[in-house]
């Protein structure tokens, strides 16, 4: 290996796996880009395009990297001290806050002062995301610098085998849940041998000691979460003594579960005050069903709570689903009623969906516990992990795991009345009847029973709030949100999160305002593009390519379940399809691109066209290669329609960076899908690859016109 390929490849393999990091890290410690999830992706790239664009720059741009890297390790390390962690951004239409800072959110408040509230969250946004573009720059330049030294073909295939081994090593030591520092102590390690001199490496030792001195010593890093734990006491009243009822399991600075002590005896001996205190969620259920399942499924089992009160209350066989292998290990060892080590308790750290798809038992219970991820499934989607288990298609698949006389349970913990209401309609159009519903005495968790053996005058007389239509939709007017435009979700639009069918303000705002503060960089680019003829081919390439894996991604979790595995197994599979089209483009070289834009445009229609849904029924391994088949041609044709263009251009560094801004462009556009769904998405990709190819037919005549013609005495043999 020379040493231009060895450089070439280090490179390659470094800007994969610090994106990966900066994605992750970034979105567990300053949540707001949990919000924004592929904001931090759009960065990366965005920077990337900028370095490529200055490769043949004088200024030598290397040193912006490890500052770069420095200053994020600073911000993100402290951001709790900083105030960055739950800085507020709020929605006005909606009156729906992500936050804690709400000090003037109050119904007297005016339209004025609501969105005032916006202003720290985007000045974050914009400026974090910046920072991201500058660190990124440094590594773009030296990218382009290199790719320049090869054929672009062999460059763009030492570049994806290196980008495919970065992926690897961040998903195995996710795998074996390393922390930042390491992921950072990894970076500084691999970046020495780029920078040399003594300030940079000063600056990679000091982002290396940041990242080790801002470490909590109590945080575990799992596949997909930050997680810390407190203990919860409950104070003491008269002669009864305060005591431990259990602990708080904080997910990524959110306390959203926890393992309690629900037991007969601890309850017994706390007094009637203390026991005012105690969370009641967990026994409700059986307060309102009784104690008669005997095979119960519990969805989203976390530390052991759903567990436990079921084992209370008699359940003989439990499955346990859970998606974070972590979060189970932590609930076997501080769980107070040990549920995870009994054995009727049957442990499957798997995403639910898939799951369900996979099992052929029947239950008496089938319990939808508090399934609130607060994590992506994927840096390039804004799907959620808990996204596709809210679905009409999943409770439909619930609903036939059911015995004759089964219940199946919905828990919600809502923060806006619109979501109850999306639940409800879902619920009402799965069964036909609207569900029964009830509140827990704290208000905070709604809880719906449909199925066979729900008995309605057992739960109207538990004591508990009903859950009332049209109560709701009075509350819901007075969140300037319109019931008749609350849908339900199903598999092609997820979005749980969202009112309705629309890009909301928040993100709107957040887009906005990040990429049009880099309008007048974009253009320069541009600028510097114009020589290259094939800029506007590469550019919508890299758009369309980009909403094709995007949709791809979010896809093959629905088949193949939303779990940190398949996510990193599947862009690991895209970038060996675009390895294996350039190699074969460099054995056999094709010229005919016509007929790759035909299978393409054939192949994203057949996605359209073929709802995932109609693959459930048949057995694991026909669906998974059923869907996948679907799902991946695409992705193939494309990678051969770029290796052939590619191929064909003139400076490989300014078609990168074109294409680099286009996956930028197409990032954005995926944000398209909470308005038309997913599937709609093979449109839009059809669209941007007929741009492409109008493009690439203006050069092609181009090129024939200015071709001079050939002597007369050339023409004869």
């Amino acid at each position: 290996m020379s040493r231009k390929t060895w450089e070439l490849f280090l490179i390659s393999f470094i800007s994969l796996f610090v994106e990966l990091l900066i994605i992750r890290w970034l979105s567990s410690e300053i949540r707001i880009f949990a919000y924004f999830k592929n904001m931090a992706l759009m960065a990366c790239l965005f920077g990337m395009g900028l370095g490529l664009a200055l490769s043949t720059s004088k200024r030598n741009l290397a040193w912006m990297f490890p500052a770069g890297l420095l200053v994020l390790s600073c911000l993100i390390s402290f951001a709790d001290p900083l105030h960055l962690v739950h800085v507020t951004c709020i929605n006005p239409a909606e009156h729906y806050l992500i936050g804690t800072n709400t000090e003037g959110f109050t119904d007297n408040a005016t339209y004025l002062d609501k969105v005032m509230l916006m202003v720290p969250g985007l000045v974050v946004l914009c400026s974090v995301f910046y920072l991201i573009v500058a660190t990124f720059v440094g590594i773009g330049q030296k990218l382009g610098q290199l790719f320049d030294a090869f054929p672009p073909l062999a460059a763009y295939s030492i570049n994806i085998t290196a980008s495919f081994l970065g992926i690897a090593l961040f998903t195995f030591m996710s795998y074996l849940s390393l922390e930042p520092k390491i992921w950072i102590l990894t970076c500084a390690i691999l970046s020495c041998y780029f920078y040399r001199t003594i300030v940079q490496e000063l600056l990679l030792v000091a982002a290396i000691i940041v990242a080790f001195v801002g470490a909590p010593s109590n945080v575990t890093w799992s596949p997909y979460y930050r997680i810390s734990l407190s203990d919860v006491w409950i104070p003491a009243d008269g002669d009864h003594p305060s005591f431990l009822y259990g602990r708080t399991v904080d997910v990524n600075h959110d306390a959203i579960e926890g393992a309690y002590d629900n037991s007969a005896k601890r309850i017994e001996s706390a007094s009637p005050a203390q026991r005012l205190k105690l969370l009641d969620y967990y026994d409700m259920l059986y307060a309102l069903i009784g104690d008669k399942p005997r095979s119960v499924l519990v969805l989203a089992s976390g530390a052991g709570n759903d567990l436990a009160a079921a084992l209370r209350h008699g359940a003989e066989e439990i499955d346990a689903v859970e998606i974070d292998p972590t979060i189970v290990k932590i609930g076997k060892q501080i769980h107070p009623e040990k549920p995870y080590d009994n054995p009727k308790v049957h442990v499957n750290v798997d995403d639910a969906r898939a799951f369900m798809k996979r099992t052929d038992k029947k239950y008496d219970l089938v319990d939808f516990a508090y399934l609130d991820s607060h994590s992506a499934f994927s840096s390039m989607s804004s799907i959620r992990l808990d996204n596709y288990v809210y679905t009409l298609e999943s409770f439909r698949e619930a609903m036939k795991l059911l015995k004759p006389d089964g219940i199946m349970s919905v828990t919600f913990y809502s923060t806006a009345n619109w979501q109850q209401a999306r639940l409800f309609k879902t619920l009402t159009e799965l069964s036909g009847e609207e569900p029964l519903g009830v509140y827990s005495k704290n208000g905070s968790a709604l809880t719906f029973l449909l199925g066979p053996g729900v008995d309605k005058k057992r739960v109207l007389a538990s004591g508990y709030k009903p859950f009332v239509k049209e109560e709701l939709k009075q509350q819901i007017a007075g969140e300037l949100a319109d019931w008749n435009r609350i849908g339900p979700t199903t598999d092609d639009w997820p979005y749980l999160f969202l009112r309705q069918r629309e890009m909301t303000i928040t993100y709107a705002a957040g887009l906005i305002f990040t990429l049009c503060i880099g309008w007048r960089l974009v253009g320069r680019c541009f600028q510097s593009y114009s020589v290259d003829p094939m800029g506007r081919t590469m550019f919508f390439l890299g758009a369309a390519f980009m909403l094709v894996e995007v949709k791809c991604v979010s896809q093959m979790g629905l088949i193949a379940g939303t779990t940190w595995l398949v996510n990193s197994c599947v862009i690991g599979a895209i970038l060996l399809m675009i390895l294996i089209a350039n190699l074969i483009q460099i054995k056999f070289r094709f010229t005919n691109l016509k007929i790759f834009y035909v299978l393409l445009g054939v192949s994203l229609l057949a996605s359209y066209f073929t709802p995932l849904s109609t693959l459930n029924s048949l057995p694991v391994a026909e669906r998974l290669t059923g869907g996948a088949l679907v799902l991946s041609l695409p992705i193939f044709f494309a990678a051969f329609i770029f290796a052939i263009t590619f191929g064909k251009v003139k400076v490989p560094h300014n078609a990168l960076g074109m294409n680099l801004l286009g996956t930028l462009f197409g990032g954005a556009l995926e944000y398209i899908s909470m308005i038309v769904g997913i599937a709609a998405l093979n449109l839009v990709a059809i669209v941007l690859y007929g741009c492409a190819w109008y493009f690439y037919q203006r050069v092609s005549q181009s090129s024939e016109e200015t071709t001079p013609a050939p002597a007369l005495g050339d023409a004869t043999a």
